[in-house]
């Protein structure tokens, strides 16, 4: 990832904790930005937003905000995530303010405070290296600069933004989720996807959830264990790292300087 040309402080809001067990690998969710980041040389500030609630000076002096993936669901509909899906529809309807970019379960949580719908997926998870295609306004918007259509680049989700609200420009989607990608307004991107994502942290991922994963294959079509189980192998073995991710996070540090 190339350098900006002057440091940016960015503020992460940080909207979970990950499994203790990926914690003790990865880090938290910040952490894995931070890595993602590091050599950009930008100043992470995070704020984990259950415990503390939105920042009451909100992004003031931050040149962008990066709105964290989370293992809790827009379904549950917590005071907290309706305090930061008001301020993420305030992003989307105005145009001063620093750029904000947010990641699985944030681009959920923004989608449905705009208007949009979010649901658990009828098909069950989406997790690994996945296949990304680009709509004609995704290759024209910046943050998909120098990326191919499609593309490779890391997942995992169990709900899914079903309809997006009317101002949204739908940028990148695949045949499992119609919405992987969008933009409302100037200032906010949102991506369902971890382009932070590595498919180290992945398989770590898939190696926990192997269970949980058996069990939505069978709910999903798998006919017994045997099936299941090559089910979440195919996941595992399909596992690779892509550039891709650390493009679109470098495109949108540009939007930021």
């Amino acid at each position: 990832m190339a350098r900006v040309t002057r440091p940016l402080d960015l503020l992460v809001l940080r909207t979970g904790h990950t499994h203790p067990d990926i914690l003790s690998r990865h880090g938290d969710y910040d952490q894995w930005l931070g890595t993602a980041l590091a050599e950009s040389g930008a100043r992470l500030r995070v704020v984990h937003v259950p415990d503390t609630g939105m920042p009451l000076a909100g992004a003031a002096g931050a040149h962008g905000v990066l709105v964290t993936g989370s293992a809790a669901s827009v379904l549950d509909d917590e005071r907290w995530m309706r305090d930061l899906g008001g301020w993420l529809a305030e992003v989307a309807a105005t145009t001063d303010g620093p750029p904000v970019l947010a990641i699985c379960f944030a681009a959920q949580l923004a989608a449905a405070a705009t208007g949009g719908r979010v649901a658990r997926h009828p098909r069950g998870w989406e997790i690994g290296t996945i296949e990304v295609g680009l709509t004609p306004d995704g290759q024209a918007d910046p943050i998909f600069a120098g990326v191919p259509n499609p593309f490779t680049v890391q997942a995992t989700h169990e709900d899914a933004i079903v309809r997006l609200p009317g101002s949204a420009r739908l940028l990148a989607a695949n045949e499992h989720a119609p919405v992987q990608a969008y933009r409302i307004g100037t200032r906010l991107h949102a991506v369902q996807f971890h382009p932070e994502g590595t498919a180290a942290l992945l398989g770590d991922l898939v190696h926990l959830r192997r269970p949980r994963l058996m069990d939505d294959a069978r709910r999903h079509g798998a006919p017994d264990e045997r099936a299941a189980a090559m089910a979440v192998d195919r996941i595992e073995d399909g596992l690779e790292d892509s550039p891709w991710g650390a493009l679109i996070l470098g495109n949108w540090l540009r939007l930021c300087g």
